[in-house]
């Protein structure tokens, strides 16, 4: 087993959970529309910290440092570490594996983006690699920035391989379809909101806002089931519009707005009696830029084992922010003297 095989799959998913939770607290407030020739960069680390732990903004430069110093870390491990076959050995491989995955879980996962209209890019600096996202051309190009040497995937023909969409109409199986079970039981639901007041991160002017949403099923009978969903966020935002999305939407997952988000975890057939309450003021502006997010999230279910709950906190930060204009459209083009990989060769049977 290869390290990279072993922490690939890390290093955007972090960052995806939290974009994914983004998405879904602005979906009652609704996504603004794209805008054009719009260009950004900074640098981001995203990263997991402790679930009572209480970080504050202004630590982005060690961060980051700390986050680029244990992926570069990483990455010589893998490119160093030496195979070893037969049942202990393979433990031994895993071991490795575990203890180069460990310090960028720890320090988070470093990376430098670059947006221009509906252009992106991701520099990963821990492995020295960068993908651009050509919608355009639909083409997603790969970098190896120390070998100097490219890739191209053409998304077009990925689409006509790849089957109809999600949520694209499918034969329905023969036979009766199975219907919901019915439940019902309470459903509390409480939202509020707070201004923190102005703060500069990373000479950037931004204004802090806290967010809390709980909920909480009781009284359940049939499909529906007793249990909590909480939910945080504290963020700084910024006068920049953010380009993950108003620049680049084909880069991101589709969301669609519910007429009551709320509701998404609730169990199929499960119609529960709804109570809201509301407080405080000061919501954060939809579709700018964040420099400081903090977002938490927990819960508790009931199962016939008892009750299970848990907890856990996602920290984005971002820092050196520059405007783009049209003069770094090169930055999304193969640079010179790149040459193309060669494919890999085919395993023996």
């Amino acid at each position: 087993m290869r390290v990279d095989q072993f922490t690939t799959p890390l290093r955007p998913a972090l960052r995806a959970i939290a974009i994914g939770w983004l998405f879904a607290l602005l979906l009652a407030a609704g996504v603004p529309g794209r805008t054009a020739d719009a260009g950004l960069q900074y640098d981001e680390v995203t990263k997991f910290v402790g679930q009572n732990d209480q970080p504050q903004p202004g630590n982005f430069a060690a961060d980051y440092q700390a986050a680029v110093s244990a992926a570069q870390q990483q990455a010589a491990a893998t490119n160093n570490m030496t195979q070893h076959h037969g049942l202990f050995s393979m433990i031994k491989n895993t071991i490795q594996a575990a203890k180069t995955v460990g310090a960028s879980i720890k320090f988070g996962f470093p990376s430098t983006e670059y947006y221009l209209g509906r252009l992106h890019r991701s520099d990963d600096p821990g492995t020295q690699t960068a993908t651009i996202y050509r919608p355009d051309r639909n083409q997603i190009i790969r970098l190896n920035l120390a070998n100097k040497t490219y890739s191209i995937t053409d998304t077009s023909m990925q689409r006509m391989t790849e089957g109809p969409p999600p949520g694209a109409s499918q034969q329905r199986p023969q036979g009766p379809q199975p219907t919901p079970q019915p439940g019902s039981g309470k459903l509390d639901v409480s939202v509020s909101h707070s201004a923190l007041g102005p703060k500069t991160i990373e000479n950037v002017p931004t204004v802090g806002y806290a967010m809390s949403f709980k909920g909480t099923m009781s009284n359940s009978t049939g499909s529906c089931r007793d249990g909590s969903l909480q939910t945080s966020m504290t963020e700084y935002v910024s006068e920049y519009a953010d380009p993950s999305v108003t620049v680049a939407p084909a880069a991101q997952p589709a969301f669609k707005s519910e007429a009551h988000p709320e509701l998404a975890g609730v169990a199929w057939g499960c119609k529960p009696k709804v109570t809201y309450h509301k407080s405080g003021s000061g919501q954060a502006p939809s579709g700018r830029l964040s420099m400081w997010t903090l977002i938490a999230i927990g819960g508790s279910a009931a199962t016939t084992q008892g009750a299970v709950g848990g907890r856990f906190q996602t920290l984005i930060e971002r820092g050196n922010v520059k405007t783009l204009g049209g003069g770094d459209r090169n930055l999304f083009e193969i640079p010179a003297g790149f040459t193309k990989e060669s494919p890999s060769p085919t395993p023996a049977p």
